[in-house]
């Protein structure tokens, strides 16, 4: 039987399809943000197509994200929590809060009332913005 080495949950195409599926996620998000849906009815239609595809994108890509999350992610949390602490590990606890705050106030953009919806926006907006400011210098060792 053939020894694969320890790559601790993240393999080459598991780590490119991360990449991939956050690249545009990030993207999509940026897309909606210029365009809010408080002013779909005032845009150009072709204008409009473009909101709405962002916003069909950014809701596919996130179901693609969870699953890639359980595929890849959180074996590798698995093997690494007990780890000694370092700066790649505190970084990897960094992304970690980065993505929980992800999910409550993509939860809230998706399933909250009015004030939850407009106090989450904002917030979920900057969050995700920053997400790749700290995931590649965690993952660069990855990357190169």
């Amino acid at each position: 039987m053939k020894h694969s080495k320890h790559l601790a949950g993240w393999g080459r195409r598991t780590f490119l399809a991360m990449a991939i599926i956050s690249a545009l996620l990030w993207l999509s998000g940026v897309w909606m943000h210029a365009w809010p849906m408080d002013e779909l009815f005032d845009m150009a239609p072709d204008e409009a197509m473009m909101r709405r595809i962002a916003g069909v994108m950014h809701g596919v890509l996130t179901w693609v994200f969870c699953v890639m999350v359980g595929r890849g992610v959180w074996p590798h949390v698995r093997v690494m929590w007990h780890k000694p602490t370092n700066t790649q590990w505190l970084m990897g606890c960094g992304i970690l809060l980065l993505f929980a705050g992800l999910m409550i106030t993509g939860l809230f953009l998706l399933y909250g009332n009015a004030a939850l919806h407009d106090g989450s926006s904002a917030p979920h907006y900057w969050i995700g913005l920053l997400c790749p400011l700290v995931f590649l210098p965690h993952t660069w060792r990855r990357i190169f």
